[in-house]
């Protein structure tokens, strides 16, 4: 018999197998916002682009966005949720697991973990173009973020 395992459930996963949509992601986003203003904490949103110059998210490639996403499920627990933050263009992941008082450092050691594990599962076209930031929304934010580092 072969040794299969098989891929672990993550609870907020999409049901079709891939990211939710840039509507289903920010109705989830919504949620955790309201749970977090509720317990008054802030949100911990990461934020993945490909920029050939700072600040200009590009396009995903269409052939790529499953290995991106399935790279990124791997960097994360299985109660985060991910999909389009900006369709096509921001791929997000809402953090849920309470933020508590994190130094910039702490931030910045996370985006270097997440983006550098990443790029090690991604074609070397795609993971240098790769950007990974970690913002906090305050529960006094509805629609702007604020990033730690």
């Amino acid at each position: 018999m072969a040794n299969h395992r098989p891929r672990p459930i993550r609870v907020l996963d999409c049901p079709t197998g891939r990211e939710y949509d840039e509507e289903t992601f920010r109705f989830f986003l919504g949620i955790e916002q309201a749970r977090a203003a509720r317990a008054n904490q802030p949100v911990r949103l990461l934020l993945a682009t490909l920029e050939s110059n700072p600040g200009q998210a590009l396009p995903f490639p269409r052939a790529g966005v499953a290995r991106f996403f399935d790279a990124l499920r791997l960097t994360l627990r299985d109660t985060d949720v991910l999909g389009w933050y900006e369709q096509g263009r921001v791929a997000g992941a809402v953090l849920t697991v309470p933020v508590g008082n994190q130094t910039p450092e702490l931030v910045e050691h996370l985006e270097q973990r997440i983006g550098e594990e990443m790029r090690r599962r991604m074609p070397s076209n795609i993971a240098k173009l790769l950007r990974v930031r970690v913002l906090h929304r305050a529960p006094s934010e509805s629609g702007r973020e604020r990033g730690t580092a």
